[in-house]
């Protein structure tokens, strides 16, 4: 059993680290195929990609060849949606398997600052801890104000044994705090740290160093694994080696020739870049992610290893409306919206699950899923239960990966306080409803017909309209009533 923490408690629960028992199913249960042991598991979670910024999602452009690879060798979907359309959120929420507004975590959270995931939630590292693997997360956390912070929660308390990578995003002080206008320089992180302890200045850009410190860490031991591997490509400010802005040159406007390594807080006021930075930059991050799948494939461990493949949000788009926005171009293949909104731009995102021993490759799945049901997912892969007195917001996507069915037991929900004012969606079916941050209903869609939602139903619908509002506010009753959520504000 994982043992308990003292410090928040609920009547009834144990704190922290919840009771875990074993599953009745075996992973035989499944699958086709023999019991596999125990899989290992790659969660691959990457940062603001959008959902039409890949090959295999349609992109005309990019290349990104081991991408598509994991999709023709697995499960894609077409409606995965991450747990919000903002970062720090949708992290709190795939690790969690719960609503960001549950955890504590409902915006991105600033450096120093005291907000963080709830101390007392289930990871799941947790889970795999329990189940006996060995746990790393390399790359980007942000679920605190800072990994260098003695007082903030830290992955070691979340079940990880090894973490490396960065607070939120790339950042380089030597170029930042130049007195050069315009400001230049290679975006070469300062800001990672290994174990909780800063590693300073470095000479390689980001998704580089992550999969460097990926294969080291894999090669350091034989048990299973669970290794959650956060690039943060394509956040800004995004930054490539000379040989992939090469590849997409006739995408580059002279400006971005001229000042390859002008500091992006600087684009301000200057002639358009074009989009070649951006291409370049998802198809470093894709070659960084082939080099850890190359690793396992030579070592023979991919064929027993469990791939997932998404991101935290939707993506920046050419549309900038803050001044980190400029020069970006991500794709949401034309849906409406992008990072930060609710509608689908901002929420649908890549979704690959790809297990070559187990799962048929080049299935598309259509049904909506969200990052949420992983938790679940993964809890039955690895024989761990979570306590049935913390709510989940997700169910187990083992009867859609196995062509079995699959009936959706509550609608998907999302909640975050969006530049517009539009802070909830409720999605059921074909119908979805967003309401604004009281609660009342301001757009009501049927995705089905309408995926690009241009066209408002609330007038002319009354009955999916009043389901989906019934649906909302037992939904936020639920939030705030939340076990853990309620201990945690006891305790403040």
């Amino acid at each position: 059993m994982i043992a308990a923490k003292a410090s928040t408690r609920v009547p009834g629960l144990l704190p922290r680290r919840l009771l875990l028992g074993l599953l009745v199913l075996s992973v035989a249960a499944i699958s086709r195929a023999a019991d596999p042991g125990r899989p290992n598991v790659l969660l691959v979670y990457v940062d603001d990609l959008g959902w039409g910024d890949t090959g295999v999602y349609g992109h005309a452009v990019v290349q990104t060849p081991h991408i598509d690879r994991l999709a023709a060798e697995g499960v894609r979907f077409t409606q995965f949606y991450a747990p919000s359309a903002l970062c720090s959120p949708s992290r709190a929420g795939l690790l969690t398997g719960r609503l960001p507004y549950r955890t504590g975590v409902e915006d991105w959270i600033p450096d120093g600052s005291t907000v963080a995931l709830g101390a007392n939630e289930t990871t799941l590292a947790d889970l795999a801890k329990e189940a006996g693997y060995r746990t790393a997360v390399i790359g980007k956390w942000h679920l605190n104000g800072g990994l260098g912070l003695e007082d903030a929660p830290q992955p070691r308390d979340f079940g990880f044994d090894h973490q490396f990578g960065l607070d939120a995003w790339v950042k380089n002080a030597e170029v930042a705090d130049g007195d050069e206008r315009p400001r230049r320089g290679a975006m070469y992180p300062d800001n990672f740290y290994r174990n909780n302890r800063a590693i300073g200045a470095t000479e390689k850009y980001s998704a580089e160093l992550v999969s460097d410190e990926a294969i080291a860490w894999l090669q350091s031991g034989d048990d299973p694994f669970f290794l959650y591997l956060t690039y943060s490509e394509v956040h800004t400010p995004i930054a490539s080696p000379p040989e992939y802005l090469a590849m997409y040159d006739g995408f580059h406007t002279d400006e971005a020739r001229d000042n390859p390594l002008l500091y992006y807080f600087d684009f301000a006021s200057r002639p358009w870049r074009g989009r070649g930075e951006y291409y370049a930059n998802i198809t470093y991050l894709d070659a960084q992610l082939g080099r850890v799948l190359d690793h396992l494939r030579e070592e023979d461990q991919l064929a027993q290893t469990l791939v997932i493949f998404s991101s935290d949000n939707g993506p920046v788009t050419a549309a900038a409306i803050t001044p980190w926005e400029l020069g970006m171009a991500g794709e949401t293949g034309g849906l409406r919206g992008k990072k930060r909104f609710l509608f689908e731009g901002g929420l649908r995102v890549p979704g690959i699950i790809s297990f070559p021993t187990q799962l048929r490759g080049g299935a598309v799945i259509d049904a909506p899923v969200t990052a949420l049901d992983l938790f679940p997912t993964l809890a039955r892969l690895f024989q761990v239960s979570p306590s049935p007195a913390v709510p989940l917001d997700g169910q187990s996507l083992w009867p859609l990966l196995v062509g079995d069915q699959f009936n959706r037991d509550s609608p998907l929900f999302f909640a975050l306080r969006t530049p517009d004012g539009l802070e909830y969606v409720v999605r059921d079916g074909d119908w979805k409803l967003i309401a604004d941050g009281e609660g009342e209903p301001r757009y009501l869609f049927n995705i089905t017909e309408d995926r690009y939602e241009v066209i408002n139903r609330i007038e002319e619908e009354p009955e999916p309209l009043a389901r989906l509002q019934q649906a909302l506010e037992d939904r936020r009753a639920r939030i705030a009533d939340d076990p853990l959520r309620r201990a945690r504000e006891a305790d403040e």
